[in-house]
C-alpha cells in the first residue's frame, strides 16, 4: 500500500502528464482534412442567378387616389373608419346616448357641436 507521499508524487505525476498531452494537441491528416473540405464544398447551394422583373404599375384613378392616401391599406382603413362613424351616427345605440349623458352631463340633444358665429365673436 502507498503512503501519503507517495500518492501525492503519483499525482504529480498524472498532472505532468496531462499538462504534456495540453501542450501538444491532436494534428489532423492532410487526406483527412481534404476529404472534410471536399465534403463541404459538395454540401454548400449553389449560388441562383436572380433575374431582374420589370414591375408595371398600373396608373389609374384609383391606383393614384390610393398612392395619395397612403397605399391601398391606408385607404382600406379610412374606409372602414367612415363605414363606422356612419352606422354609429345613424343608428345611435343607447349605450352611446347614455355614455354621452354621463360625460358632457346633458342630453346629447342638448349640445350644440357646431356653434354660431355670434357666440364666437361676443368672447363668452
Amino acid at each position: 500500500m502507498r503512503t501519503g507521499t507517495e500518492a501525492m508524487q503519483g499525482r504529480d505525476d498524472l498532472d505532468d502528464l496531462f499538462a504534456q498531452a495540453r501542450s501538444a494537441g491532436p494534428v489532423p491528416s492532410e487526406a483527412l482534412m481534404a476529404r472534410v473540405l471536399a465534403d463541404a464544398l459538395a454540401e454548400q447551394p449553389k449560388p441562383v442567378v436572380a433575374v431582374p422583373v420589370a414591375v408595371v404599375r398600373p396608373e389609374g384613378l384609383w391606383s393614384r387616389l390610393a398612392a395619395l392616401f397612403g397605399g391601398a391599406g391606408a385607404l382600406a382603413g379610412i374606409g372602414s373608419a367612415a363605414a363606422a362613424g356612419l352606422f354609429i351616427g345613424y343608428v345611435q345605440p343607447s349605450g352611446l346616448s347614455t355614455l354621452g349623458e354621463a360625460v358632457l352631463g346633458t342630453p346629447l340633444e342638448t349640445v350644440e357641436l357646431m356653434p354660431d358665429v355670434d357666440g364666437l365673436l361676443a368672447g363668452e
